[in-house]
């Protein structure tokens, strides 16, 4: 921590002593070279609202293309080691959780440290960021993992037109026998945010409870756009680390309309702070690296942010980009458990190791 504290001090050093006009200077240089080689390829996150907010990129670079591959993290990390054993380098920036790259990506060497590719002044800008620029670090060394995304994150969503709100009161009433083959998991048996959930309730209730809710006849699910569709035809009409964006697809078409998030006010329902599907990284070897920093830093600076927000309704961490929803969006003051970063992954492991003892 000291050491990755004083590399950011050194770092915001020198980027003042260059000065503004130098910094524009290699920006455009940048912008230059990476309009030459033409092309951006980001692995991201699957649902389409990421996609969109991504997609202004290249409304504002017309001459970079952006090649987008939708993949959840536990599906990219497999890809590109197979892809590199064989010696191919095809991506240039991954965005998605921080869970699976801590575990896969970045001891394997796939990943660059990022501060080297941030060029723009706004992005360095510590009073820019809830928590200060540092806080959105989330692997160990503080190098190579950046969440942009900061939001009050839902545990789980019940579909309260099926359930009482008389008999669901608290998470702890999901112990219930009547509950038992009612309740959808995505996949807590591996990282993702199905696992965050997992190792945020077993840090929170302790074993005990943890393992009994998993004897509940959980249903783990890998497909999150069938965990949705569960909860709105009722087939599992609790759903625990849902994705909103697929919900929202559902609710936007006039369906689901009453399936929300549950006990969101406490600390079990609503009370850690989850970057999501909103951490970037700079691929190691990328194929168009200066492509990939003008990226990089358009994602993270306000304009990118805002695009970023407004389309998946995911807030920002980025104090001047207000688009998301003032309900999730983290309260000034209060320091949240953040489940998600690597120093705090040993519950999630713990947990991922009782839900594959227990979920055959």
């Amino acid at each position: 921590m000291v050491a990755a504290v004083l590399v950011f001090f050194l770092a915001a050093i020198a980027s003042a002593a260059e000065g503004p006009s130098s910094r524009q200077k290699e920006w455009e240089k940048t912008v230059a070279a990476a309009q030459t080689e033409g092309t951006v390829v980001l692995g991201g996150p699957a649902p389409p609202a990421y996609r969109e907010g991504l997609g202004v990129f290249q409304k504002v670079f017309p001459k970079i293309k952006l090649e987008f591959a939708p993949a959840s993290g536990r599906d990219f990390a497999p890809r590109i080691l197979a892809e590199r054993r064989a010696a191919k380098f095809l991506w240039d920036v991954h965005i998605g959780g921080a869970g699976t790259p801590n575990a896969m990506l970045k001891p394997e060497g796939v990943l660059d440290p990022l501060m080297p590719a941030l060029l723009l002044s706004e992005v360095l800008d510590g009073n820019a960021w809830s928590g200060g620029f540092a806080d959105g670090w989330m692997d160990r060394e503080e190098r190579f993992i950046y969440a942009f995304s900061g939001r009050l994150t839902p545990q789980v969503y019940v579909n309260w037109d099926v359930v009482s709100k008389r008999e669901l009161t608290k998470v702890e009433d999901l112990l219930d026998p009547k509950w038992k083959g009612k309740i959808s998991w995505n996949e807590p048996r591996a990282q993702g945010s199905g696992g965050a959930v997992a190792g945020y309730w077993y840090y929170l209730f302790g074993e005990e409870f943890f393992r009994k809710l998993l004897k509940q006849d959980i249903v783990p699910v890998r497909d999150l756009r069938q965990q949705a569709e569960w909860a709105v035809r009722n087939r599992y009409p609790i759903a625990i680390g849902v994705d909103d964006t697929y919900l929202k697809v559902f609710q936007d078409a006039g369906v689901g309309l009453n399936i929300k998030p549950f006990a969101f006010e406490t600390p079990a329902g609503g009370g850690r702070i989850g970057p999501g599907f909103g951490s970037i990284m700079l691929v190691n070897r990328a194929p168009h690296p200066n492509a990939a920093r003008v990226f990089i830093n358009w994602v993270l600076s306000h304009d990118g942010q805002a695009a970023y927000t407004q389309a998946s309704e995911i807030n920002s961490r980025r104090l001047d980009v207000r688009e998301g929803p003032p309900e999730t969006q983290p309260k000034k003051g209060i320091k949240y458990f953040n489940i998600n970063k690597e120093v705090n992954n040993h519950y999630q492991l713990k947990a991922i190791e009782i839900a594959k003892e227990i979920l055959k």
